[in-house]
């Protein structure tokens, strides 16, 4: 039998680092990224207000393959990663960086447990800001260092513009229907520890 497990968190809580480690630590375990899939971000962002505006359902976000690839894993079949093009197997356990929780339907359906990341926006932002910082210092020429701070500029913008709202919206729909919660202000040991742990008595 195959388990899905959903791993929920806001921008710079560390879904991906978390999911890749539990699937390390679980062994028998492949991973499946919401982000190889969704398109949301590649449209302006007023149409993110307007979604909004219009309800802010999650089920209205383009998201091509994704639920057929979920079950299609669910059902022990192999699926091609939209992204890296690489196949990923059918496992005992599916770790599934899926930031919409339960509440985008086509894939929630096939969710066995779902985790969310508690961690306040002001350090998940943090984090995700001295990621940006150390990408922009150490892997690019210093000539480029005035377009990568353009860049974060408007990072801090659209996050300032829509995206806190967004995440708010995310935490208010996402985390109640979580089957456990992590503290993500604690080590990545700590939390994958505590996670598997989660995972093994609840999913043996």
């Amino acid at each position: 039998m195959t388990y899905i497990i959903a791993v929920a968190a806001p921008i710079g809580g560390g879904k991906t680092s978390l999911v890749k480690a539990i699937a390390d630590k679980l062994g028998d375990a492949a991973t499946v990224h919401f982000d190889h899939y969704e398109k949301i971000t590649q449209e302006p962002v007023h149409n993110l207000l307007q979604w909004i505006k219009n309800g802010a359902d999650f089920n209205d976000l383009p998201i091509p393959g994704l639920s057929d690839d979920i079950g299609k894993l669910k059902r022990g079949k192999t699926v091609i990663d939209p992204l890296t093009n690489m196949e990923i197997s059918s496992k005992k356990y599916i770790i599934f960086e899926m930031p919409l929780g339960k509440e985008h339907n086509d894939t929630a359906e096939y969710i066995d447990l779902l985790l969310w990341v508690e961690i306040p926006f002001d350090i998940a932002l943090a984090r995700k800001v001295r990621e940006f910082t150390h990408d922009f210092l150490y892997e690019h020429e210093p000539e480029k260092h005035k377009d990568c701070l353009l860049w974060l500029d408007q990072y801090l913008y659209n996050y300032l513009t829509v995206v806190r709202e967004v995440l708010h919206i995310q935490k208010e729909k996402v985390s109640v229907n979580a089957d456990i919660i992590i503290n993500g202000q604690n080590s990545l040991e700590a939390m994958v520890q505590y996670a598997t742990d989660k995972i093994l008595n609840m999913m043996p």
